[in-house]
């Protein structure tokens, strides 16, 4: 080696690198094999051997009763209802009896004719043996009790304060000799459905002034009724129906059946359009048709005329007061008011045969009734379409007050 050679040298310059590269290569391969090897045997270890899953126990859940501890006095907050019996009042009625009116004889005496009643006679007559004998008849005894009166029965029989137990939602006994004599009980509610709402504030109040109104004008006892749903059969025990909306409504097939089953079987219906200014809208659309619907082809609507009882049953009317189709317009938010030019001058009734069973309003009378003051004539108008609900013939007030009055007679 060189002395050049040698100076540059270093520790490394002695490595047999291809020797070590073969030497790595060997130890590479066999690593390789051992790690292929151990990864075949794991798969084939879990590819032979089963699967056991353990299902976890299912969640029970335990209802833990805890014993109430009283930290009051217990005691009943309803009482006990004593049904009451009806019981017969008995009057006796002084009869009043014919006057005879005994035959005049003109007999002479001393000091002149002197009128003497009966067949007694002076001593200065001559009598006549062969005077016919003398028939009496008996005079028949007749009752100051008019036949027109016989409804009195009624009031002494019905006591319509103990039939009040929430089994019926209106009642009433009238005098047919003065229709101002009236008295009863009535629960008044909004009648909803499925689609069918009274979205507006007003309808709430307007019940309320009404039965406000009629308890302080008439004998009748008016509540205001919690919602009424015409596909329930609480409607079949209500003799009023109120129905009124701002909207286009549709009912089911379940709801027109019931609606129209009860005004056959003498229910009433009176249909308020809430949107009166707005000719041909979705809310009149929708209440016709759900006469239309309930009733099919026996639905007639007719003009009810000036002289029908329903403006004569309490208070005396010459057709339908103004309502809210003139004046100021409700406010919808979805439609344009549209003012008519002159106000509707009648009631559209809904008839079956003769009955009238039905009333569409295009006067918008609910607003009229929320009012506070300036509504007199509305008022005194929904009084008189409640009455005569009640008290028409065949309906469901009628039928029940027919029904107590066979059983106490």
């Amino acid at each position: 080696m060189k002395e050049g050679e040698s100076r540059f040298r270093v520790p490394s310059d002695c490595i047999d690198l291809p020797r070590l590269a073969r030497e790595n290569y060997r130890v590479f391969l066999v690593g390789l094999f051992v790690a292929i090897a151990l990864l075949v045997s794991g798969v084939v270890y879990f590819v032979a051997t089963p699967a056991k899953s353990t299902v976890p126990p299912p969640v029970v859940t335990r209802l833990i009763v805890r014993k109430p501890v009283p930290i009051r006095p217990f005691e009943l907050r309803k009482k006990r209802f004593v049904p009451r019996a009806l019981t017969k009042k008995v009057t006796t009625l002084k009869p009043q009896l014919a006057t005879i009116s005994a035959r005049r004889v003109p007999l002479l005496s001393g000091f002149g004719r002197i009128p003497v009643f009966g067949y007694s006679v002076g001593t200065d007559v001559q009598i006549d043996l062969k005077t016919t004998p003398i028939k009496i008849s008996a005079t028949a005894v007749v009752s100051t009790k008019e036949p027109e009166r016989r409804i009195a029965l009624r009031e002494e029989l019905l006591d319509l304060e103990a039939l009040d137990t929430g089994k019926y939602k209106g009642l009433v006994i009238q005098d047919p000799t003065d229709k101002r004599k009236v008295k009863g009980f009535i629960y008044i509610a909004i009648a909803w459905g499925n689609d069918l709402r009274p979205t507006f504030a007003d309808a709430v109040r307007a019940i309320s002034n009404l039965a406000m109104a009629i308890n302080t004008h008439t004998g009748i006892t008016a509540h205001v009724d919690r919602h009424l749903f015409l596909d329930s059969q609480e409607l079949f025990r209500t003799p009023f129906v109120y129905i009124t909306t701002d909207r286009a409504f549709e009912l089911t097939e379940r709801e027109s059946k019931n609606l129209g089953e009860y005004m056959r079987r003498g229910g009433f219906v009176f249909a308020d359009n809430a949107v009166p200014t707005l000719e041909y809208g979705p809310a009149e659309a929708s209440l016709r048709q759900m006469f239309r619907d309930a009733l099919g082809p026996q639905a007639r609507f007719r003009p009810i005329p000036n002289t029908h009882l329903i403006y004569h049953c309490f208070y005396d009317f010459d057709g339908p007061p103004a309502g809210q189709e003139i004046g100021t317009t409700a406010t919808v938010a979805y439609l344009k008011p549209v003012f008519t030019p002159t106000p509707v001058h009648f009631l559209e009734g809904i008839f079956l045969g003769d009955r009238l069973v039905g009333i569409y309003s295009d006067k918008g009378y609910c607003h009229m009734w929320a009012k506070n003051f300036g509504n007199e004539p509305q008022l005194r108008f929904g009084i008189n379409v409640v009455i005569f609900a009640l008290t028409q013939k065949g309906s469901i007030a009628q039928q029940q007050i027919d029904f107590f009055s066979q059983i106490g007679q």
